[in-house]
């Protein structure tokens, strides 16, 4: 009868996968390295490799359907950032607007893995799929994978989110290097958000929207529906706020969440991948290049940060540069724990949120003007 009398027996690829999505929930549950997303992803790649349970096959599989009508429509990576929108105060970045620079350089690894992956034979598409795992930002990831690469959606969402939960392990020692103690210890003026009236919040998301709207069309999916719900928090309107707001940063918040991470791991399929040819090394190259990214973008923001110590003449404090990502809040907590360390007592942690905001906005902007320029060239 053998040990699969009834059921069919799983090959050793299938295995492997197996066990990697296991090793994803071990890591979330145990090391609580992002768990929120790394358990759904490794429970759809534990799910989406039994063999014979058909959850991964069209076209009743739940989980074909989850990915084909909520993940390759686009519509998680928008909703999640609808969640993101209406849980974003972006009032620190108001008070402090020139710190809006930081998040723009901090997207530099982007470009950088994208030239990498084109001088490695990945074509123009693919490159950007992967470049964009230098955003730091999981939904921004996803959405341009799924528009652009999605035979490499599985690899681009993981390398992303894997990254993001390594922000502490590779931000440290980084501004450790880098970073003198004399720099670290610079105390910063700090700016009031009293100042920021309740008009330039509430027309804050409405001018982002026009604005991304007119110069990045492309863009807007992912910052119309970030606009839309910190509009939500911000109306002032209680119905509103109570209900909508509420809801988007809560309840719809978790559920986006969950089926992100299980649409993204049921595409880190073992039959997929190891059914066409070269897949093997491209997806081991996605996790390479999704590391040079998210590298030189935390070292072009520590740059960035000396840089702007120089220009202000000793008023601004380095190690803000080094949140200038889109892994919020948690780079910018960071920041601060590194420069306790060094100088206790000073703290930057709202300067350090504030390019930490700068890094989230800007990641889907930039990505955006990236697609926009490339449906203008017919790519």
């Amino acid at each position: 009868m053998g040990l699969w009398p009834i059921a069919e027996a799983p090959d050793p690829c299938s295995l492997l996968f197996m066990a990697f999505g296991a090793a994803l929930i071990y890591l979330g549950v145990s090391k609580n390295l992002e768990p929120v997303m790394l358990v759904p992803i490794g429970f759809g790649m534990l799910l989406a490799n039994i063999p014979g349970a058909g959850l991964n096959d069209p076209p009743h599989g739940i989980l074909y359907l989850a990915r084909r009508y909520l993940l390759e429509t686009e519509m998680l990576p928008s909703l999640a950032f609808l969640a993101i929108g209406s849980m974003m105060d972006f009032r620190p970045l108001l008070a402090r607007p020139t710190l809006l620079l930081f998040g723009l350089v901090g997207q530099s690894g982007v470009v950088i893995a994208m030239i990498t992956a084109s001088v490695l034979g990945f074509s123009v598409r693919e490159a950007l799929a992967i470049g964009v795992i230098g955003c730091a930002d999981g939904p921004t990831a996803i959405y341009v994978a799924t528009r652009y690469a999605p035979h490499l959606l599985g690899a681009v969402g993981l390398a992303a989110y894997m990254y993001i939960s390594m922000v502490p392990i590779l931000q440290v020692p980084l501004m450790k290097l880098l970073y003198t103690r004399r720099e670290l210890s610079i105390a910063m003026r700090h700016v009031g958000e009293e100042d920021v009236g309740r008009a330039a919040v509430v027309i804050f998301p409405l001018t982002l929207t026009v604005i991304v709207g007119l110069l990045a069309p492309k863009a807007i999916p992912l910052v119309g529906m970030l606009a839309l719900g910190n509009f939500l928090r911000e109306c002032g309107v209680t119905e509103v706020v109570e209900r909508l707001a509420k809801t988007s940063s809560t309840a719809l918040a978790d559920v986006v969440t969950l089926f992100l991470g299980l649409t993204v791991g049921s595409s880190l399929s073992a039959q997929a991948i190891f059914s066409t040819p070269g897949m093997v090394l491209k997806f081991a190259a996605v996790f390479c290049l999704g590391i040079v990214a998210f590298v030189s973008d935390l070292l072009f923001g520590i740059l960035a940060g000396k840089f702007a110590t120089l220009l202000s003449r000793g008023s601004i404090n380095p190690a803000i540069g080094a949140s200038a990502n889109s892994a919020f809040p948690i780079s910018a907590r960071v920041v601060q724990r590194v420069v306790d360390e060094a100088a206790p007592g000073n703290i930057v942690l709202m300067e350090a949120v504030t390019t930490n905001l700068a890094g989230q906005l800007t990641s889907p902007i930039f990505a955006g003007v990236i697609m926009t320029l490339l449906s203008r060239l017919g790519i």
